[in-house]
């Protein structure tokens, strides 16, 4: 078997699983539900996986890793706060509508993660935050971000997103990309400072504004040829 025909029949394989454990739960799903619906038999899985958990495994690593190394490039690119927040609204967003059935499984199925992997997955999700924390608070520092608890922003940000995994299916009305418009303007009107407009000044000030450009005007015409003046001012 060359090695290209067997990354797609992993593929299907954690693809199957990760459909299976969405629908019927990771306890009650068993390896020939798995085997039966990839068109192979329960010895030939074991050639491409040791056991039940390990897909488990696989689907939250995989999971993690992506979102992980997205958002690491964006906070690291030059820009704003507020734009690398956006774009990772859009990333988390993508995160979230790809794979509906991997999402739905990293959501509800961490109770039934070995200990170990339980806890790095809960690592990996405080470290998440804390960077997320840590860029706002720049922002706020910078000016760009309202001045309010940045844990809290941060909370509100990822809680936003996460829900999307309750309620979004793949092909109804709403897409991936009004779901991004719509939040980032939720985030832009709730958190980032927008510039101000320039203050106006006092009326007094206008006042005599005005008055000198009147006289500038009356001078400018003094200028002007007698025969050509508006009738009113000869």
């Amino acid at each position: 078997m060359t090695s290209r025909k067997r990354k797609l029949v992993e593929e299907e394989i954690l693809r199957v699983a990760a459909v299976c454990f969405s629908e019927r739960g990771y306890p009650a799903t068993t390896l020939e539900d798995i085997a039966t619906k990839v068109g192979i038999s329960r010895v030939t899985f074991y050639a491409y996986f040791k056991n039940k958990e390990e897909l488990l495994k696989t689907i939250f690593d995989r999971m993690l890793t992506t979102y992980q190394k997205g958002l690491e490039t964006i906070l690291a690119t030059p820009l704003s706060r507020p734009e690398k927040l956006r774009r990772a609204v859009a990333h988390q967003v993508a995160c979230l509508t790809n794979d509906p059935a991997s999402v739905r499984v990293f959501f509800n199925e961490e109770k039934n993660l070995p200990s170990a992997l339980a806890r790095q997955v809960q690592e990996a999700q405080k470290k998440i935050e804390t960077t997320l924390e840590q860029e706002i608070a720049a922002g706020i520092t910078r000016g760009e971000i309202v001045t309010m608890n940045p844990r809290l922003i941060m909370y509100a940000f990822v809680g936003m997103c996460n829900w999307l995994y309750r309620w979004y299916t793949p092909g109804e009305a709403v897409t991936p990309e009004e779901i991004v418009d719509t939040f980032t303007q939720i985030l832009n009107s709730g958190s980032v400072v927008q510039p101000r407009a320039p203050k106006e000044a006092p009326a007094a000030d206008r006042l005599s504004k005005l008055e000198a450009d009147v006289e500038e005007i009356k001078r400018q015409l003094q200028k002007v040829p007698r025969s050509l003046r508006p009738s009113a001012s000869r």
